[in-house]
Order: C-alpha cells, then sequence, then structure tokens
C-alpha cells in the first residue's frame, strides 16, 4: 500500500481517479472505526467519511493540504462528527421542547378527585331535581327555557334548582369544591 505522500504527491501531480482509489483504499476503514468511537452510530460514520471523501474528490481538497496528509483527513472526519453531534444534540433538544409545548397539561390529582366528587354529588340529586340542574347549570339553559324544554313551570324550575343548590352547599363541604361545579372547565 502507497505511503500517505505519495498518494498525495500523485493526487497533486496528476489528479487521477487512480490515485485517489488509493487513497481511498488506504484510509476509508480507519476513518470509518475514528467517526464510529465519536458518533457512536455505525450509520453517521459510514455516512460521514462517505461525504468526506466526496468532498475531498470534487472540491480538490488535496491541493489544500499543507500539512501531514493523515493528521489533515483524521482532523475533518473529526471536526465533521463533532459537527454532527451538535446537530443531533440541537435537533433532541429542539425535540423534547416541541414535546413540553404539545403536551397536554397534567392533570392535577386534587382537581380529579374534586371533579369526581362533584359528579357524584350531582348523581345523588333526585332524578327530577338533577335533569333542572343539569338543563340550567351544565347545559346553559335558562329557566323559561328548561321550564318549557320540561313542560314545567318557572317556578317549578326555581324550586328544583335551589333544592340542588342547597344539597350540593351540604354534600360538597369545601367551598373550594363548591367554585369548582361551576368554574372549572376541562
Amino acid at each position: 500500500m502507497p505511503e500517505s505522500k505519495d498518494i498525495l504527491d500523485e493526487l497533486l501531480r496528476s489528479g487521477r481517479r487512480k490515485a485517489y482509489e488509493a487513497f481511498f483504499k488506504k484510509y476509508y476503514q480507519d476513518l470509518f472505526l475514528w467517526a464510529n468511537s465519536i458518533v457512536k452510530d455505525a450509520e453517521a460514520a459510514e455516512d460521514i467519511v462517505q461525504d468526506f471523501f466526496v468532498d475531498f474528490w470534487e472540491k480538490k481538497r488535496f491541493k489544500g493540504v499543507t500539512t501531514n496528509l493523515q493528521s489533515y483527513i483524521f482532523r475533518s472526519v473529526r471536526n465533521t462528527c463533532l459537527n454532527y453531534i451538535e446537530r443531533e444534540q440541537k435537533l433532541l433538544h429542539d425535540i423534547e421542547h416541541l414535546e413540553e409545548k404539545e403536551a397536554p397539561p397534567k392533570a392535577n390529582a386534587n382537581i380529579i378527585e374534586n371533579s369526581q366528587l362533584i359528579y357524584s354529588a350531582i348523581n345523588e340529586l333526585p332524578e327530577r331535581c338533577r335533569e333542572v340542574f343539569i338543563l340550567c347549570c351544565v347545559n346553559g339553559y335558562t329557566y323559561n327555557e328548561a321550564a318549557e324544554d320540561l313542560g314545567v313551570t318557572i317556578n317549578t324550575v326555581r324550586t328544583h334548582m335551589v333544592r340542588a343548590f342547597k344539597f350540593l352547599r351540604e354534600k360538597l363541604k369545601s367551598p373550594h369544591q363548591f367554585y369548582l361545579l361551576f368554574f372549572h372547565k376541562k
């Protein structure tokens, strides 16, 4: 196998493909192992090394080598690997940040517990009282609309609502729970 100085001299003198192939055969495996030891990903290492060789040949980078060829190519691959790692870390950070933004807020265990107590208390209302309460408080009906919908008088709706509020106030002893009944929206 020719020495790196001979390969560089041949590349500089002739720029022929045969000299480039000798260069590739001499360094590919070592550069791949070097890149893989840095990025810890065989596919990425292979891409990095292949990109290096393509760039080195197409842009005739060998003409700019003023130091030891071997030092130059290993330093170039190392720098490309470090740039790759930096890009991957930034991408990972961006994805995590995006997931944080898109993730639904975690439910507060206290709110879940209070909601369950509220629904349980509503379900304990007498049937007609519960029906009136749900129409007015959950569905947003006015007393008049509820009365029409149920075929009862407005006074009957008022009576059911008074009873429902009284029952729920007693059942939901905590003012916070009673507040949640009307102001906590999912």
